[in-house]
């Protein structure tokens, strides 16, 4: 399989599901706030989403379809890695790297 196409059946699946779960959850959230007559939605801390989850809170639904879209293009980006180590493609490979890094150093100092 040619480079571009390997790439692009790696990435077009993270980047639709991504999407798609994200909505599915942040859309449930905003039924679920709307069914229950929830008058105010915040976003909660990670740590708290799971058991908010299980209590069936609209912002625990919120927040995660939020870190779902966010993570959507880190994911992409660690895929797109994975494609250019097997490709043995050192540029693009250092690339990756270099965004993954930094926002891994930006979430370490963010959270400082």
């Amino acid at each position: 399989m040619p480079p571009q196409k390997m790439l692009c059946s790696v990435v077009h699946p993270i980047l639709r599901w991504g999407m798609v779960l994200s909505l599915v959850f942040m859309f449930f959230g905003l039924a679920l706030g709307i069914f229950t007559g929830a008058e105010e939605a915040s976003v909660l801390p990670l740590d708290k989403i799971p058991s908010r989850l299980l209590d069936l809170d609209p912002a625990a639904f919120l927040t995660l379809g939020i870190v779902l879209l966010i993570a959507t293009p880190l994911t992409r980006v660690f895929g797109a890695l994975c494609v250019f180590i097997r490709e043995r493609d050192r540029k693009f490979i250092l690339v990756s790297l270099a965004v993954l890094l930094s926002v891994a150093l930006a979430v370490i100092l963010g959270a400082a």
